[in-house]
């Protein structure tokens, strides 16, 4: 389509129709009328605002395939987003690295500036403060009770538990009464009775000495629990 770009600007005449003026601009410019539209004061032309003056042809583009909008949020969201603004510049064209710098000065001039006082000074002065002796005094016989209480009771437990852990069930034989001619042929059966007798007793062994552990660690537990309780309310009264 061949559009002649020096003729897009047409001086109308009051008595021209729409029609009329569209015709004209297509022979002039060499586009058909579906190709363009006028525009006359900024607003498209109709046959209501044809008046004397100059209409502009505009031909119609065709529009892009669009998604620029998304192209420049995902380039957006790669870009690094830094929270230094220190190397930037006010209104006034001092760097905020600066201005900073000044405000942190000021600051510490206003809190007294650097002391004056000799480092072994004030050494001496921290060690001597850790050397008093502390002004409250704890002292809480209930607790010392507790305290004396639970390391008998937890070396109690403990030595139960070992002995628990070592001693034997007493394994009993079962007495048969066999022939004179059925005693060989049945000692082959009786060892193997004897042996998953054996193997039953060290299972009920092992479980046994299993659950006594377990009983004795949950009491070292709830001991502990309310060792740590009483601690904390101590200290609670301590501080009031």
């Amino acid at each position: 389509m061949n559009i002649n770009m020096k003729k897009l600007t047409l001086n109308v005449i009051p008595g021209m129709s729409l029609s009329s003026i569209k015709q004209f601009a297509s022979i002039e410019t060499g586009m058909l009328q579906k190709d363009f539209y006028l525009l006359f004061n900024g607003k498209i032309l109709n046959d209501d605002t044809v008046q004397n003056g100059i209409v502009y042809i505009v031909p119609r583009v065709m529009g892009g395939k669009g998604g620029f909008g998304s192209m420049l949020r995902a380039i957006g969201a790669q870009i690094e987003k830094t929270t230094n603004r220190e190397a930037c510049r006010d209104l006034s064209g001092r760097r905020l690295r600066d201005i900073n710098e000044e405000k942190r000065v000021k600051d510490f001039l206003a809190k007294g500036g650097p002391s004056t006082e000799d480092p072994e000074e004030r050494k001496k002065r921290k060690l001597q403060r850790l050397c008093q002796a502390p002004k409250t005094e704890f002292k809480d016989e209930h607790y010392e009770k507790q305290m004396s209480e639970m390391t008998e009771s937890v070396s109690d437990a403990i030595e139960c538990g070992f002995k628990a852990g070592t001693s034997e069930i007493p394994i009993k034989k079962k007495i048969k009464s066999k022939g004179y001619f059925d005693s060989d042929l049945d000692t082959d059966s009786s060892c193997d009775e004897l042996d998953e007798e054996k193997v039953s007793i060290e299972s009920t062994k092992k479980e046994q000495s299993n659950k006594e552990l377990k009983e004795t660690e949950n009491v070292n537990k709830r001991k502990s629990l309310d060792l740590e309780y009483t601690d904390t309310v101590t200290k609670k009264k301590i501080k009031v």
